[in-house]
C-alpha cells in the first residue's frame, strides 16, 4: 500500500471519529515507522479539517442552537403553558416527563456545546454521545421534577381563584403517610382527605386535597367543610380552614374588628355591607336583623343610629387603649345591673368624643365570656 493510500485510508478512520490509538495501530499493521505516525495523523487531519471546516461548524452550530432551543422550550412549555390549564390532577406524571425532556435535550445541548470550533473538528466531527454519563443529570433531574410541580400548583391555585365557586364538602376519607429514611432514623409524613360535594348543576364530586400532617387530627368523617373549587374542573379544590387560605381566595384581611371599622359600619350603605364586613373577615351571612360569621363567633346588628358587635372577649380587650389614642374620653359609671339571659361581669367601659359614645361590656353567654360593643351616635 503506497503512502498516499495509507494516507487516505487514515483520513477516513478520523472521519470515522477513531482515535489516535486505534489509528496507531492501523499504521502498525501496515508497518509504517513509528516516526512517521504522527506526521501522517497530523498531514490526514489537516484534509480533514479543511474539508470538514466547509460544512460542519454551521452544522454543529445548528444541531447545538436546536437542542438549547427546545430545552428552552420545554421550560416553557412545562412550567408556564401547561400549569394554565386543567391538568393539575396529572402534575406528578407531566413534571416526571417535563424533568426527562428537559435533561436529555439539555445533555445533548452540552455535548455539542464547541463542537463547531476548530480545536475539535480537528480530532473529530461530531462528539461521541456516551449516554452512560447522562446519570450526571440525575440531580438537575429531581431540582427541575419539583420546580415544574410547583408550577404545576400554582397554576392551579390560580385557576382556582379565577373560577372558584363555594360549596360545603363532607369528609369521607383521608389518611396518613409515613415516608422513612433509609441511612438515619426518623422520616416525613403527608397527609390528604378526600370531600364529597355537590357542584352548583348538582353534579356530585369527590376530590382530595393534601393537608399538613399535624392538621390531620383536626378531621374526621362525616365532618362538614367550607370548600370552593374550579367551575372550570370541580376536582381542584381548596379547603377554607385556616386564614392563610382564606386571605389568598377571597381577597379578605381575615382580622378582627376595630373601632374605626365599626365607626365605618355607621355610615356604610346597605348594599355595601356585606362587602364590607366580608373584606375585613370571610363568611358572614345575614340572618334576620343580623349579620351573623360562626367561624369567628361573632355577631353584628347595624343600623342608622347604632353598630352592635358581639364577639369573644380576647377580639375587643385592647379597645380602651386604642379609643384612648383615637381622642375618645372614658366616662366613668354606675353598674350592678342585670339584663334578660346575660350577667354583667365588670362595670360597663364607656367613651365618648364629640359625635360618638362607645360602649364596652363583658358577659357571660352559654359559659363562655363574650365582649358586646354598642357605637351610638350622639
Amino acid at each position: 500500500m503506497t503512502k498516499e493510500e495509507i494516507l487516505q485510508k487514515v483520513v477516513e478512520r478520523i472521519k470515522d471519529n477513531e482515535y489516535d490509538h486505534e489509528i496507531e495501530t492501523f499504521l502498525k499493521r501496515k508497518e509504517v515507522n513509528t516516526d512517521e505516525f504522527k506526521s501522517i495523523i497530523e498531514t490526514a487531519r489537516a484534509l480533514v479539517l479543511e474539508e470538514r471546516l466547509k460544512v460542519m461548524p454551521k452544522r454543529n452550530l445548528s444541531v447545538f442552537v436546536l437542542f438549547l432551543i427546545l430545552a428552552i422550550a420545554t421550560i416553557y412549555f412545562f412550567a408556564y403553558y401547561l400549569p394554565e390549564t386543567n391538568v393539575h390532577q396529572s402534575k406528578t406524571i407531566l413534571s416526571i416527563v417535563g424533568a426527562a425532556i428537559f435533561c436529555f435535550l439539555s445533555f445533548l445541548a452540552v455535548a455539542y456545546y464547541g463542537t463547531w470550533k476548530p480545536q475539535f473538528l480537528k480530532h473529530r466531527d461530531k462528539p461521541r454521545i456516551e449516554f452512560p454519563l447522562m446519570t450526571l443529570m440525575l440531580i438537575p433531574g429531581i431540582i427541575v421534577y419539583f420546580i415544574f410541580s410547583l408550577c404545576f400548583s400554582n397554576g392551579a391555585d390560580r385557576i382556582l381563584k379565577a373560577t372558584q365557586v363555594d360549596a360545603v364538602g363532607t369528609v369521607v376519607d383521608g389518611g396518613v403517610t409515613e415516608v422513612k429514611r433509609v441511612l438515619r432514623s426518623g422520616g416525613a409524613s403527608f397527609a390528604s382527605i378526600t370531600v364529597e360535594f355537590e357542584t352548583k348543576d348538582g353534579k356530585t364530586v369527590r376530590a382530595t386535597e393534601d393537608i399538613s400532617s399535624y392538621r390531620f387530627k383536626d378531621f374526621y368523617l362525616g365532618q362538614e367543610l367550607n370548600i370552593v373549587y374550579s367551575s372550570e374542573d370541580p376536582s381542584n379544590i381548596d379547603l377554607l380552614i385556616d386564614d392563610e387560605s382564606i386571605k389568598e381566595l377571597k381577597n379578605t384581611q381575615q382580622r378582627d374588628f376595630t373601632p374605626n371599622d365599626l365607626l365605618t359600619l355607621m355610615t356604610t350603605k346597605k348594599e355595601n355591607i356585606k362587602a364590607a364586613l366580608n373584606d375585613i373577615s370571610f363568611g358572614w351571612e345575614q340572618k334576620s336583623d343580623a349579620w351573623m360569621n360562626e367561624k369567628s363567633k361573632s355577631a353584628l346588628m347595624i343600623n342608622d343610629a347604632e353598630v352592635r358587635l358581639i364577639t369573644t372577649f380576647d377580639k375587643t380587650n385592647s379597645y380602651p387603649a386604642t379609643l384612648e389614642k383615637m381622642g375618645f374620653k372614658k366616662i366613668e359609671t354606675n353598674n350592678g345591673k342585670k339584663a334578660d339571659k346575660i350577667e354583667i361581669l365588670f362595670g360597663d367601659k364607656l367613651y365618648e368624643n364629640d359625635m360618638y359614645y362607645f360602649q364596652i361590656k363583658t358577659v357571660v353567654s352559654s359559659g363562655q365570656q363574650m365582649s358586646v360593643v354598642l357605637v351610638n351616635k350622639k
